[in-house]
């Protein structure tokens, strides 16, 4: 089984879609997307507003991660019938088989056309610090970016996906894309939450600055971009 991941653009000026339209594109996906090919369905969409609150403001940029939509299929080579669904609502996307790893998941794992799950997800499309081999960036986020983040972060889930090979290219092309799941955005957006999961060592300050000084060791944080999303999970092979 691959997992395939459409990272959809859109223009920063360009609202997003509705939860009309949200409904709309959910429906098209169960029912142009056989059940037997594509066992897995998840779409996140972009929270603009907890997004802009959340980097404190600031004026949007000239292009905006609109959307992540996740399948898993037998094969990823051939995803036309997916990116004909995407490219409808958003003609700029990137497709990329990654590799999974999830070292922290959410046992709930209930599906919806209509509601999207509880809570948020914080999805960053990562890029390496350009000194750094791909083997070296996969080696610092797993043994030593990823422990401090479990350790600090409130987080319920956390997921590794690191890209395996290209079939419609970004640009910039990102290295992997990560996902954590908050159980409520507030969780996000108030640093002591953010920053305080664990506290018996260090304040959440402290912890701040730790996080903070390690991500430039590993990326590249003018290309890195992290958004807050709201997750459709609409099939799921893996629930219990």
């Amino acid at each position: 089984m691959e997992k395939v991941l459409v990272v959809a653009f859109r223009p920063g000026d360009a609202p997003t879609l509705d939860p009309t339209e949200i409904l709309r594109l959910d429906e098209r996906l169960l029912r142009d997307l056989d059940a037997t090919r594509y066992p897995g369905v998840s779409l996140q969409v972009s929270d603009d507003e907890a997004t802009a609150q959340w980097r404190r403001g600031g004026r949007p940029g000239a292009r905006q991660v609109a959307a992540v939509l996740a399948l898993w299929t037998e094969s990823g080579d051939d995803v036309g019938d997916v990116t004909g669904i995407v490219g409808d609502v958003w003609p700029d996307h990137a497709v990329s088989v990654v590799t999974e790893t999830v070292p922290r998941w959410r046992t709930d794992r209930a599906t919806s056309a209509v509601e999207p799950q509880p809570g948020v997800i914080v999805t960053s499309l990562l890029h390496r610090a350009p000194a750094m081999t791909r083997d070296e960036f996969v080696g610092h986020w797993r043994d030593v970016h990823q422990p401090m983040s479990l350790r600090i972060h409130p987080q319920h889930t956390y997921v590794r996906n690191v890209v395996a090979r290209v079939l419609v290219p970004a640009s910039p092309q990102f290295d992997a894309v990560c996902e954590e799941g908050f159980a409520s955005v507030d969780d996000v957006l108030d640093r002591s939450r953010f920053f305080g999961a664990d506290v018996a060592t260090a304040t959440w300050q402290e912890n701040a600055t730790t996080i903070g000084d390690d991500i430039p060791r590993f990326l590249d944080t003018g290309r890195t971009v992290a958004i807050i999303m709201r997750e459709h999970r609409l099939r799921d092979f893996r629930r219990p």
